[in-house]
């Protein structure tokens, strides 16, 4: 399994547009259609014709009809795209498992899987950051190279 950049790349963003679609369904899970109301005048049909006023109310259907369909299609692009990052995840474990060292395991590990920061990697391995993002290079530079020399 080759891993690029731009996969990884692609699997951050992956993740990061999940969430913000989960976001937009959370939003129209706790913001209902609002019913549109209105104040009408008339009068009483009999004698004395005393003014009256009347509020008029129904949901917008047109509104109700778009936020279903827009709903619904979030619903398709999360479950779309949540079982692309899984397969992608899935991929990027593998990768992780054949590398050899341990520590370039435990980096790729802590980074993509995990979610931690550079930063937050390099406390934990007594690197700091920029370290960090230059083992992360270099791994990746070797996946490609050794992928490169293979074709």
């Amino acid at each position: 399994m080759i891993i690029t950049r731009e996969f990884l790349a692609q699997y951050v963003y992956l993740d990061s547009y999940i969430k913000s679609i989960r976001r937009r369904l959370k939003y129209f899970e706790t913001h209902p259609v609002l019913a549109e109301h209105g104040v009408v005048s008339g009068s009483m049909k009999d004698f004395p014709y005393a003014q009256c006023h009347f509020v008029v109310s129904g949901s917008n259907v047109k509104s109700d009809a778009e936020r279903k369909k827009l709903v619904s299609q979030l619903l398709v692009d999360l479950h779309g795209n949540e079982q692309l990052y899984e397969d992608m995840k899935l991929d990027i474990e593998m990768f992780i498992e054949s590398l050899d060292s341990i520590e370039d395991k435990a980096i790729m590990r802590l980074k993509y899987i995990d979610k931690w920061t550079d930063e937050r990697i390099g406390a934990e391995l007594g690197y700091d950051r920029s370290t960090i993002s230059k083992k992360i290079d270099k791994i990746i530079k070797q996946s490609e190279l050794s992928h490169n020399s293979h074709s």
